[in-house]
Formats: C-alpha cells, structure tokens, sequence
C-alpha cells in the first residue's frame, strides 16, 4: 500500500521535530501520533491534510496566491534556475561534505521548487526545511513535493532552536539577519541569492521602459554586518522562452503587481524569444572560510 503525501511529510517533521520551537513560548516540541506538534506548555499546530504545519500565529494576508505560485512551479520545472541552483548544491557538497546529515532551511521557500531539487540532487542524508510565510505556496510545495518538512512561518519569529542549520538558503527573498545568524550553527553557511541590473531586462523594458533596476540597498553590506566572511558570485545567463513560459513568466514576477492591463498584454504580445537571468549568490560563514 503506498504511503500517503501527508505521511511523508509527518515522517520528515518527525525527523527533525529536534529543530523546532514554539513560535508562542519557545519551549521544545514533540509530533504527537504524526498529527500534531506540541509544545512543553501545550500549545499545539495540526498538520494539514497535505502534511504541512502552520506555525505562524497571527493570520497573515500576503500578495501570493495561488495562480503566481502555479505559474512559477511551470517557470521552475522548465530548467529557469537550474544554472544557479547546481551552482548551489556543488558549493553545498564541497563546503559539507563530512556531514552525517545536512540540515538544510529554505527561508522564503515559495511552493517548494527549489528545496526539492537542492535536496533531492545533494548526495548524502539531508533534512529540508522550507517556510514562508504565504500559506498557498507551502501548501503547494507540501502536495507536490512530499519529503521535506514544510512550514507557515514568519521570519522575524523562526519557530527553531538556535543553531539548529548547517546551511541556510534565501533565494530572492525578503532576510532577516538576526534571525538567520541565530538559527546558522557556528560552521553553518548563509547562501543568498540576489537580482542584478540585468535580470529580466527585456520585461523591465516593457514595463518600466527602462533598464536600470532601482537598488534598496546594497545587500553584500547587509550580509556583512552579520557575518565574519562573505564572498560573492555573479550568475549570469540567457532563457529561452515560448509563448507558454512567457504568460506564466509575466503572472509570477513581481514587475506585473500595479502594471496596467495594456502593458501586460504589450508584454504578452511582445513575444520575447529569451530572457536574461542576473544574479549575485552571496555567501557568508562566521567560522571558517570557504572553498
């Protein structure tokens, strides 16, 4: 008989049940008859029909519903980011590779794409970990990606014990520094992973009519107020694109939030043959330097 999504799911909190804390008191937890995580004070997070756990206690409305997220899993299962995320998993091997068992946390996991294919391509035994604090997404990943732990969070309250990850991940997404370095064991590494001026420049020339991507701040800064050593990379490649990855490429990117139904539909027309990808991967370590 084969075993059910969400059992996969409840057997990979189970394995890690030892990373989590209580996002209300912080005492330790326990998966109770792989149903229900509960805390030393008795608060206690069902899991869902899907195997995934909410631990953020505030509702939470955010801009991601479930359309983006589909129309992102069709961008990632199309080879986007594989470039940048086998540049990932080589440096993970190099960097970890006399681990018994990698702890791995994907902070901003979306629907689960990423995680997967990192954690499914590592050699070795690793335990994934995936939050975000928009629940269509980890809902998504935890139906179509059984096997890691997947997790409603909120990133100003991680619902871990501190230095409980070898290696963090925090792929175009919002960070929270103090938080990170609080989860990050002594040896752990961060890996960031930011847009450059020339990611998807071909859809910011439709949208903007402008190339020059506005900067909030130098993100390498950031990182390095946190963290003893940092070195960055610079990820750089075409994508082509059909008609199909165009559409879906225009519902998940940010650039569309706001814009005008006749520059969307000048953008769908446009019939771009690729895109440009653009990023910096920032790494960053407190311990020991990096290979």
């Amino acid at each position: 008989m084969a075993i059910s999504k969400k059992m996969i799911n409840a057997n990979a909190l189970a394995e890690q049940i030892n990373v989590f804390r209580c996002p209300i008191c912080s005492s330790t937890m326990v998966l109770k008859e792989y149903a229900q995580m509960v805390c030393e004070k008795n608060h206690s997070f069902d899991l869902s029909k899907q195997g995934y756990v909410n631990l953020a206690p505030q509702a939470h409305a955010t801009k991601y519903d479930r359309a983006l997220f589909e129309a992102r899993k069709t961008i990632m299962t199309s080879g986007f980011f594989e470039p940048v995320l086998k540049r990932l998993i080589e440096f993970i091997e190099t960097n970890t590779n006399a681990l018994p068992t990698l702890r791995l946390l994907d902070a901003g996991s979306g629907e689960g794409s990423h995680l997967s294919y990192i954690t499914t391509n590592l050699k070795g035994k690793v335990g994934g970990v995936g939050i975000d604090l928009a629940k269509e997404g980890i809902l998504a990943a935890a139906k179509d990606y059984p096997g890691n732990s997947w997790i409603v969070a909120d990133l100003a309250n991680c619902p871990f014990q501190s230095q409980s990850f070898d290696v963090l991940l925090n792929i175009l997404s919002p960070a929270n520094y103090k938080e990170f370095t609080r989860l990050l064991k002594e040896d752990g590494f961060l890996i960031k992973i930011v847009p450059e001026n020339d990611y998807l420049k071909q859809l910011r020339m439709i949208f903007y009519e402008d190339v020059e991507k506005e900067k909030e701040g130098n993100p390498v800064d950031s990182v390095s107020t946190h963290f003893k050593h940092v070195k960055t990379e610079r990820i750089t490649y075409d994508f082509p694109l059909d008609t199909q990855l165009l559409e879906n490429l225009i519902r998940m990117t940010p650039l569309t939030w706001g814009a005008s139904t006749e520059k969307i539909e000048q953008a769908l027309a446009s019939k771009i043959p690729f895109v440009t990808i653009d990023f910096t991967m920032i790494i960053a370590t407190n311990e020991n330097s990096f290979a």
